[in-house]
């Protein structure tokens, strides 16, 4: 039992210490309000954000926030594929802001380099303030989530959602681009989310430790879902490869029938992340898991539900974590997914502290 525990202890310290993280977050409410004001006054036509691995998943988690609440059209790219997509259409009324880890990623440097050439407003988001991304972005926002020594990021992708959350917040406040009262309740609730997950991390890890076998034989999977769920579903299918060697293969809910359903089976299983929403993104979510199941997948839900509220009963196994409002939902989410990468390794006696052949920092 030592010996298994002792696999992914990094993981899992990091994983507990998110809500730590997203309070220093938080806590950089007013720095971060300043670099809001800089992106409004220099009205800016356009945000780019970048990065590569994890934190390209953070960046498309919270685009849709941004698009939503700031009304300044927001596009995610990989940093590696930004001279090739973005460099040919780029103004010096757009920002650049680059998301890293390490502050050291090969191409989300040089991609800062190519906007600062054009003019633009750069921005890095990063838990190292000592890097080159640091040095050579106009302005910084520090992660200030203390060492990370997984390979697997887990308590700095938090971070980083949490960090874009509050800057779409703040964009949104100056403004003006919602009514103050929504601004207001989202913050209120992004307040409230550390607390949350500092309660529900001990229940939810012990619920998903009892699952575990539940994947433990299993080589590949689909994760679903739509809106910034989608994101999170992206970011669940590279945990698992990382960190339990399991090919995870991430769908739109609405683009999974278009191909892809043909290869689910009693042979495949399904991540469905689910939100609590009783929209047409959870119904249409609902009625495909429906058809899957159908198929004789196994299914696992990821879901927030109301009190009470009972999942369908073609869901194999379901693990709840606390609700949330959507733009905030992809904090909340990946936790579940976070926990299970952690305990499926070591249900098969790999390490996600060092997972092979991977390093902290990319070459790229």
């Amino acid at each position: 039992m030592d010996e298994i525990l002792s696999l992914g202890r990094f993981t899992q310290k990091e994983i507990f210490e998110i809500p730590s993280s997203l309070r220093k977050i938080i806590e950089q409410r007013t720095l971060i309000n300043k670099l809001a004001k800089v992106i409004v006054e220099k009205e800016v036509k356009h945000i780019f954000l970048i990065g590569a691995g994890s934190s390209y998943h953070a960046g498309f988690a919270m685009s849709y926030m941004f698009n939503r609440i700031t009304s300044i059209p927001t596009f995610t790219e990989f940093s590696m594929e930004f001279q090739y997509l973005v460099k040919p259409i780029l103004a010096k009324e757009d920002c650049v802001i680059a998301i890293s880890q390490s502050g050291e990623t090969k191409d989300t440097i040089e991609s800062i380099r190519i906007a600062k050439e054009f003019g633009c407003l750069t921005i890095g988001i990063t838990n190292n303030p000592d890097s080159n991304l640091a040095r050579i972005s106009d302005h910084t926002i520090n992660l200030n989530s203390g060492d990370e020594n997984s390979v697997l990021a887990t308590k700095t992708y938090v971070a980083q959602l949490g960090a874009l959350a509050v800057l779409s917040l703040e964009i949104a406040e100056e403004k003006k681009s919602i009514k103050s009262e929504e601004i207001n309740s989202i913050w209120i609730e992004l307040v409230r989310i550390p607390d949350k997950v500092h309660s529900i991390l001990p229940i939810l890890h012990e619920n998903i430790k009892k699952h575990s076998n539940f994947l433990k034989s299993t080589r590949f999977c689909f994760i679903l879902g739509s809106g910034p769920d989608y994101a999170t579903a992206m970011e669940a299918a590279l945990k698992l490869k990382e960190g339990a060697r399991i090919y995870g293969q991430a769908y739109s809910t609405a683009e999974f029938p278009h191909g892809p359903i043909t290869l689910a089976d009693s042979d495949t299983c399904i991540i469905a992340i689910i939100p609590h929403e009783e929209d047409n993104r959870k119904a249409h979510l609902l009625q495909l898991l429906k058809r899957i199941k159908e198929r004789n997948a196994q299914i696992l839900g990821v879901y927030e539900a109301i009190k009470n509220e009972k999942m369908p009963e073609y869901l194999d196994i379901s693990i709840r974590v606390p609700n949330t409002v959507m733009d905030l939902q992809p904090i909340v989410m990946i936790l579940a997914v976070q926990l299970l990468t952690l305990e499926i390794a070591r249900t098969n006696g790999l390490n996600p502290d060092e997972p092979k052949f991977l390093t902290k920092v990319s070459n790229f």
